[in-house]
């Protein structure tokens, strides 16, 4: 069992050990242990507007260990309760950035009753709002349909490229998705060519 530290600009490795194969399953969707109940949520802004953009905690509410996939498939939508973004998270790891790694699969452990500090990679859905602040809270929701092929494809590009950070093309890709051009964005987000070429392919990935 490999335990890391998400994202390679930290520069961290932590504890290696050997893991058995069958551990591969029933790692399971946050969004699945969260619907049936096994799971709850609070998250929170912390300031930032893309990437570790989203603290919270996770709960377990079983007698049981529950194991959830790191990458978010198709993405999980969070409501803002207040006037800032609403947001798309794409991965969820632990409060220090940990997470366990098998093959390619990787998970966070969420032991029996116990409530653990997480930390999602989310990006704004909402280019003309503030950057979700510590005070405003958020709740899961269905993806409005504008978001639901971006999302989609913002994950598979995260799934097949876990170890890049390439957090300023995804969230070009996200407001581009919804027309916005490349002046409107400069004016209030840095990134240069390489970014916004890279953000045009994360827009029309495919397996």
């Amino acid at each position: 069992m490999n335990k890391h530290l998400a994202f390679s600009f930290l520069l961290i490795m932590v504890f290696v050990f050997n893991l058995n194969a069958q551990l591969n399953q029933g790692i399971r969707q946050l969004s699945e242990v969260l619907s049936n109940g096994n799971v709850t949520l609070t998250a929170n802004g912390n300031g930032s507007s893309s990437g570790p953009s989203i603290n919270g905690r996770l709960r377990n509410n079983t007698s049981s260990e529950i194991r959830i996939n790191v990458i978010i498939t198709d993405g999980l939508y969070l409501r803002n309760s207040g006037i800032g973004q609403n947001m798309i998270a794409t991965q969820v790891y632990l409060g220090s950035f940990e997470y366990y790694a098998s093959g390619s699969q990787y998970y966070i452990n969420l032991r029996p009753n116990m409530e653990t500090s997480i930390v999602f990679i989310a990006y704004c859905a909402n280019f003309e709002r503030n950057n979700p602040s510590r005070q405003e809270s958020f709740t899961t929701a269905p993806t409005p349909p504008d978001f639901q092929a971006i999302s989609s494809r913002i994950s598979r590009y995260m799934a097949d490229n876990f170890d890049d950070d390439e957090t300023t093309a995804v969230q070009l890709a996200l407001w581009r998705s919804q027309g916005k051009s490349r002046t409107e964005i400069a004016r209030t987000f840095d990134f240069d060519d390489y970014d916004w070429n890279l953000s045009a392919a994360i827009m029309n990935y495919q397996e």
